[in-house]
């Protein structure tokens, strides 16, 4: 969007002393006569920018010139900061690179106190991620077909040729919304599953997406749960918020009880799998017996 640009566009020549058309189209991905128009409607609007010409020549503000720093409360910046810093190294989206670079704006020294550090997912520095991500986000910007190459639930190699719609990370796991050619509907693809992406050169049409989208409730809402009772030893007090509802628990005769309503899938037993030798299944009877056998498959398994 052309204001997002602009605004952009000064944000960078505030904080730096000079920039060339060249940096900047590339940096917005647009030609460098666009970056030049964008200069002529700054000027109208009264930002004072000249350019030098020559080899070191370059777009840069006139001394003194300076933006109100009331739009921003250095306090508020100072939570938003860790977020903005690592979400512009993760999504390469030229609105969230603008929007870093003004709260930067707002003394950058005092912005840098550590007092809050945000880590949106460990993976995202693993260079094949990062790739994906950004040429998934250009396809979309772009209304651009992708041909990817996807691992499926059953660990086969599948190709898929996708109308990428929304970015969305939910927990700490990155997902593409798109339209999906070979299944001819809507689908959530994890981004850690795509192997290779390649931007192809044929545009798609804009479809309607569903009234209901996959984020808009949780997960687990249109899914089949069962009532579940856990005794857990109290040695494990101090962990049990990082996986229940405190709500969901009580003491009873030096035990902690915990009643849950939870669908069972691989996931749960991953859960409960993490909790032995401390936890004791007390309900469902046949969640009991089927976590029993995989336990002792376990065993029989590592049985030297």
């Amino acid at each position: 969007m052309k204001i997002d640009r602009l605004l952009g566009i000064l944000m960078i020549l505030i904080n730096r002393k000079k920039v060339t058309a060249k940096e900047l189209s590339d940096y917005f991905e647009v030609s460098v006569r666009t970056i030049q128009r964008d200069m002529d409607n700054l000027n109208m609007a009264g930002v004072p920018i000249y350019a030098d010409v020559g080899k070191n020549g370059g777009y840069q503000l006139i001394d003194n010139y300076k933006l109100d720093k009331n739009f921003l409360d250095v306090n508020e910046a100072k939570v938003l900061i860790a977020f903005l810093q690592n979400l512009q190294q993760t999504v390469p989206y030229s609105e969230v690179k603008s929007m870093f670079n003004k709260f930067l704006m707002l003394h950058p020294k005092e912005l840098k106190d550590n007092k809050i550090v945000v880590k949106l997912n460990p993976l995202i520095n693993e260079k094949i991620l990062k790739d994906n991500l950004d040429k998934i986000a250009k396809a979309r910007d772009k209304c651009l077909k992708v041909q990817i190459k996807y691992i499926d639930m059953n660990f086969q190699e599948t190709d898929r040729t996708i109308f990428p719609y929304t970015l969305v990370m939910m927990g700490a796991t990155w997902y593409i919304y798109a339209y999906c050619d070979l299944r001819e509907d809507f689908r959530m693809f994890k981004l850690s599953r795509i192997i290779s992406c390649e931007i192809l050169s044929e545009e798609f049409s804009v479809k309607e997406m569903p009234k209901i989208l996959p984020w808009d409730n949780d997960l687990d809402s249109r899914r089949e749960s069962t009532k579940i009772i856990l005794e857990i030893d109290k040695i494990l007090q101090g962990k049990l918020p990082d996986y229940f509802d405190y709500k969901d628990c009580r003491v009873e005769n030096n035990k902690i009880i915990v009643d849950l309503c939870f669908p069972v899938d691989e996931w749960l037993y991953s859960l409960l799998a993490g909790l032995v030798p401390y936890v004791k299944i007390i309900k469902p009877d046949w969640l009991r017996e089927e976590f029993t056998r995989r336990l002792k498959l376990c065993i029989e398994k590592n049985n030297l």
